[in-house]
């Protein structure tokens, strides 16, 4: 049987009904995928921010960040690239003041130290030696405290910090206080700093430098350099094979900071934890998880969309 068609003002206009129909609901579709509803299939990051506040509880201050990974414009119309980046720039929540306040980096710092020196090594200003690549890695991967100190002395201690922080608009970032100018773990960030730094390495970083910092992040090991777990907060948690980086401190102020953060699918999660030296780390470690299981339980595919 052939399809009703509309008729149109000139006469019939060759468009059967169904086809009217199903522009319809493919308009209604990207209506729901505008800036504050729900994109890919899960929920708003709103529901991912409050989730994860409500699983952490009281143990502690807790900063979240939930935005969406930028991608370069590699083809298609400039429009059509700038709409796909608004998108994304839409698709991010946190908590509020907290994701603002600067916390101690731990070390979170290595992923702006990484980011630096592959960038300089790649524009000719410093040589890596096969050595010196090797530190880079385990300072990811296995969060090697020794390799960043080398590191650190190396290519500039806190002027790594403050090149990253210029280059991608990090208002919150910045090296260690000038009285304790090697603790490069008291460097200092916020939350939102740190999804930003996630959320446009693909487009500020070198293509090949952003692949080999995330894949160092994807391959982490379940236990550090030092010994210590590392598989808390998003570790262990989130699905699929997922860019991790961990941090932990002890003690700043009187505060023990836990810090985890991702890049799963196209998805960063920052979770920024600080509590009191009297809640030891097993406590604060089972509080980070918890809220990091919250977003691994809005994360419906391995691929994190």
């Amino acid at each position: 049987m052939p399809h009703p068609v509309v008729r149109h003002r000139s006469g019939f206009l060759a468009v059967p009904l169904v086809t009217a129909l199903l522009t319809i609901a493919q308009l209604l579709t990207l209506e729901a995928l505008r800036p504050g509803r729900a994109a890919a299939g899960g929920p708003p990051p709103a529901a991912v921010v409050a989730d994860a506040v409500q699983a952490y509880g009281a143990a502690g201050t807790l900063a979240v960040v939930v935005a969406r990974q930028q991608t370069p414009i590699t083809e298609g119309s400039i429009r059509a690239a700038e709409a796909r980046a608004d998108r994304r720039a839409s698709y991010r929540s946190d908590n509020g003041p907290v994701a603002d306040r600067p916390f101690p980096t731990a070390s979170m710092v290595k992923l702006f130290m990484a980011e630096d020196i592959l960038g300089r090594a790649r524009d000719g200003s410093i040589t890596l030696t096969p050595d010196d690549r090797q530190l880079l890695q385990e300072m990811i991967r296995r969060s090697d405290d020794p390799a960043a100190s080398a590191l650190w002395v190396r290519f500039g201690g806190g002027q790594m910090v403050r090149d990253v922080a210029a280059r991608y608009g990090l208002a919150g970032t910045g090296p260690p206080p000038a009285a304790i100018p090697g603790q490069w773990g008291q460097a200092v960030t916020t939350a939102q700093d740190l999804a930003r730094f996630l959320a446009r390495l693909p487009v500020v970083a070198h293509p090949a430098d952003a692949a080999d910092l995330l894949h160092w992040m994807r391959t982490a090991t379940p236990e550090a350099a030092d010994g210590f777990d590392q598989q808390f907060g998003l570790f262990g948690t989130l699905p699929g094979t997922p860019a991790v980086k961990q941090g932990w401190m002890c003690c700043v102020d009187g505060q023990r900071h836990l810090h985890s953060v991702a890049v799963v699918g196209s998805r960063v999660v920052v979770l920024l934890s600080e509590v009191p030296r009297s809640v030891d780390y097993d406590a604060a470690r089972s509080a980070l998880t918890a809220a990091g299981a919250a977003v691994a339980a809005t994360t419906r595919t391995p691929g994190g969309r």
